[in-house]
């Protein structure tokens, strides 16, 4: 009996990883795919005149993105709707996607906002409704809820438009409008089931993304942060590194928090307690010995490493020390030659 009311965010609809295309195929037979956008998932509500843009955790940045806001009053007819999509950066020079990274500058920025909007232009792919003129849209199914958006959306090529979509059972198909997610530089596809209702907040296999695997890089851990709460007698943040053959250093490329159990965690702050030759507040640098092999999503260009680059989203696989010293890391050509051949990013 709760009802959405416009200017307040709910939580969406998540999507699972699937492990292959020819997996979410199987499991959902004819269905959706969709181009998975690498972007901020933004959640728009609209009553009359007035805009609201909401991030996925439920972050009011209207301010952030008036051209947003103007995109939404030009290219949505409806007198009042509740709207998702992905936001995208785009390249202003080469017009391809940037990275998620490039984007958050926008979506953290309080002051020199119209500077923003001009250095970081933006496109939406729409591919949900979920609320429509006084109406809930819950319990019909996606392939519904799609038309309904088709109908109320008046396209502005490359700036506000609907989520390319292949409806199919065909891989072969599938596969094809799969690679080309890829070669337009996006992040893979999202697989959808064409039945489903719209449950806020849940995986439940309604949705399936799937993404290309990058392999996996074996790497040192150079610091650490002293956890909070419970884990605040373990180290649980790891700065990760990889090794620079021509000056013998590591250079720092993203902190992995994720993948392990408590007991890993506990078993870990014995191994690098013993490693710590400087601390500061909860951080500690820790002398290069343990070893450990990452999985993550993709690599992207950062300043705040002093490799360049950070892994996205690494998780640990497993502790390589008993057969791989520091000296056998993969080093910084290794992630140059990776970012390159992501082809993504102009």
């Amino acid at each position: 009996k709760v009802r959405l009311q416009l200017g307040i965010p709910i939580q969406v609809l998540l999507a699972e990883k699937a492990p292959s295309l020819e997996d979410a195929m199987k499991r959902l037979g004819e269905c959706a795919l969709e181009f998975k956008y690498d972007g901020m998932r933004a959640e728009i509500h609209k009553k009359g005149s007035k805009i609201w843009i909401f991030t996925r955790r439920l972050e009011d940045v209207s301010r952030q993105f008036p051209d947003l806001v103007e995109l939404v009053k030009k290219g949505v007819k409806a007198n009042s709707c509740i709207i998702e999509g992905e936001v995208i950066g785009i390249n202003p020079r080469t017009r391809k996607p940037l990275p998620f990274q490039q984007l958050s500058q926008r979506v953290q920025r309080k002051y020199g906002i119209e500077k923003m909007v001009k250095e970081i232009p933006i496109q939406i792919n729409l591919f949900d409704i979920t609320y429509l003129n006084g109406k809930q849209l819950f319990d019909k199914p996606f392939k519904e809820r799609r038309k309904i958006l088709e109908r109320i959306i008046k396209p502005i090529p490359d700036k506000f438009q609907i989520a390319e979509q292949l409806v199919t059972k065909d891989l072969k198909a599938a596969n094809v409008f799969y690679q080309r997610a890829l070669k337009a530089g996006q992040e893979g596809v999202i697989v959808k089931n064409l039945n489903s209702k719209y449950q806020p907040g849940r995986r439940i296999g309604y949705w399936l993304k799937v993404k290309p695997t990058m392999e996996n890089l074996d790497l040192v851990i150079i610091g650490a942060d002293w956890g909070t709460g419970k884990r605040a007698q373990w180290l649980s943040s790891y700065i990760l590194a990889c090794r620079d053959p021509d000056t013998g250093k590591f250079l720092e490329c993203g902190m992995l928090g994720t993948g392990l159990t408590d007991k890993q965690f506990k078993e870990m702050t014995e191994k690098l307690k013993s490693l710590i030759v400087k601390e500061h507040g909860r951080r500690v640098k820790l002398k290069p010995k343990i070893v450990v092999e990452v999985a993550y999503e993709e690599i992207q260009k950062s300043p705040h490493y002093n490799s360049g680059y950070v892994l996205r989203f690494p998780r640990l696989i497993r502790e390589r020390t008993q057969d791989k010293g520091p000296e056998e890391a993969d080093t910084i050509q290794r992630l140059r030659e990776l970012y390159k051949s992501q082809g993504k990013y102009g």
